[in-house]
This record gives structure tokens, C-alpha cells and sequence, in this order.
């Protein structure tokens, strides 16, 4: 089911068909327990992410995943799922771990959760009910956030969090190694970007005001636990775009850079 060694494949499970994904396998598989899972945005282009991802699954030596939100099955992917009665990305998403698990015998595997745009919104929502998978978080461009306050209103906030979302896991979430990244340029209030009077005045008018906004409101409760601060990145010369900022090599810098710091901190606490 799985591809060989240094082989891309599209994979169903039959326990997850709703979701597909595709998955890489380096020719050196050094940390078995760890997969770098790619979010795409809204425009669902899954094969840019798969093909920029794979150069840093093989320096990292680890397995990459990248799922297919299609817009049938997951038209609102990007905030965990439309309302209470529609198919969850998360949960899909973790049917889909669970079979990966099993096949690669690796009970305790973690992701390296990446997301650009409606990925990145996607990847930091799941991480506020799944950080338990996680092995960090890598946030670039998203167009707004849901933040760790309960003082606001889900979804700008976790106020009022909908029981059938399930249980909130913020603090756990908080102690995750973060990276936040947005293109310097990326401030266009394009027609795909959400846009309302109360959500600019809390996050700010683009996505640059609202990544600053964001990673300073999560570092201030990170610094509160002792968690360390977010780690936050503007990409020069780049606006709203995934393969230009892949292109560039500065984002996957960026993120390798992070991945190789948190691997040189988990060495010296053995």
C-alpha cells in the first residue's frame, strides 16, 4: 500500500476514502517516527506542496504526507469542518494517521504540521484539539486565526468553543515548538481574503498584521508557561504565494533551519 523507498504514491485507505493523500518515502529513513504532513490552500494544489516538501523529508529523513481536501467532501477543511453534522478534517485526518501508523509499525509516530494559506489555518486549529500528534507546527500566510482567548468568540477566539468541536487543547498546544511565516509583500485585501470591521480590528487588515498579531498573542501565553516564544519570519520581496515562496528557497530554509534546531534540542536533553 505504502510507495518504496524514494517513490511518491497516492494512497485511499480503505478506512479513511474520503481522504486521499500522497506519500514519500526518502531512500534513508532515519527518524521512522516522525512524518512531515503539507496542508495545501484553498486552491487545492497538493502537488506543489508535495514537490517542495520532498527535498526536506529527504534531509530530514523522514516520511511526507500530503492529503486532498477536495472541495465536496471538505468545502471548509481550512476551519476544521462547515458545521456539526458535515465530514471533519481532523478526524479524517487522524483515521488516516491511525492506518500509517499500523503500516509503518510505528505506534508513536508525530507530525511536523505544515500549512500555507487555509492550510496553515487548518494546521493551527487542529493543533488546538491534536496537539498530542504534533511535533511542531509551521504556519505560513494564513488569511486569519482563530486565537488562544477566551475573552473572544470562536472563531476568532476560543470563547464559546462548540462542544461538538470537542475538547479544547490549548495550553498543550502552547508548549509546541511554532513557526509563523508570511510574505512581506502579502498585505492585498484580495476577494479571498476574509474581511469584516470587528475581525480587522482585533487581527489587523492583511496577512502580515494578522500573523504579527497572532504570533504575539501566542508568545505572550507561551511566556506565561515557561514555553518559549513563537519563532516568526517575513519572507522578503514575496506576496501571497506558495510555489514563488518555495521557489525562492527562503521559506524551505526557514523551516529546515527550525526542524534542525528542534532535533539539536532533543539530542541535548537525552
Amino acid at each position: 500500500m505504502l510507495p518504496l523507498p524514494g517513490q511518491e504514491k497516492r494512497v485511499v485507505f480503505p478506512a479513511s476514502k474520503a481522504l486521499p493523500a500522497w506519500i514519500y518515502l526518502p531512500v534513508k529513513l532515519s527518524q521512522p517516527d516522525r512524518f512531515i504532513i503539507a496542508v495545501h490552500g484553498i486552491s487545492r494544489e497538493y502537488k506543489n506542496q508535495l514537490a517542495a516538501y520532498k527535498k526536506l523529508a529527504d534531509k530530514l529523513g523522514c516520511g511526507l504526507l500530503v492529503p486532498e481536501f477536495s472541495r465536496k467532501d471538505f468545502s471548509r477543511y481550512q476551519q476544521i469542518t462547515k458545521d456539526a453534522f458535515s465530514l471533519r478534517a481532523d478526524t479524517e485526518l487522524n483515521t488516516l494517521l491511525i492506518t500509517l501508523k499500523v503500516q509503518l509499525q510505528q505506534p508513536f509516530l508525530k507530525i511536523h504540521l505544515c500549512g500555507y494559506s487555509g492550510g496553515a489555518q487548518f494546521a493551527h486549529r487542529y493543533a488546538m484539539l491534536h496537539p498530542q500528534n504534533i511535533a511542531s507546527l509551521v504556519l505560513c500566510s494564513a488569511g486569519w486565526y482563530t486565537f488562544p482567548s477566551p475573552s473572544v468568540e470562536f472563531p476568532y477566539g476560543t470563547g464559546k468553543w462548540p462542544d461538538w468541536l470537542g475538547k479544547l487543547r490549548v495550553d498543550d498546544m502552547l508548549r509546541l515548538p511554532i513557526l509563523v511565516m508570511v510574505g512581506e509583500q502579502d498585505i492585498k485585501r484580495e476577494k479571498s481574503l476574509r474581511q469584516s470591521k470587528s475581525l480587522d480590528a482585533q487581527q489587523g487588515c492583511n496577512r502580515v498584521e494578522r500573523a504579527k498579531s497572532w504570533v504575539e498573542a501566542v508568545s505572550k501565553q507561551k511566556q506565561k508557561m515557561s514555553a518559549g516564544v513563537v519563532e516568526y519570519r517575513q519572507l522578503p520581496n514575496l506576496g501571497h504565494d506558495f510555489q514563488a515562496s518555495a521557489d525562492s528557497g527562503e521559506m524551505m530554509l526557514h523551516i529546515e533551519s527550525f526542524w534542525n534546531d528542534i532535533r539539536r534540542e532533543k539530542v541535548c536533553a537525552i
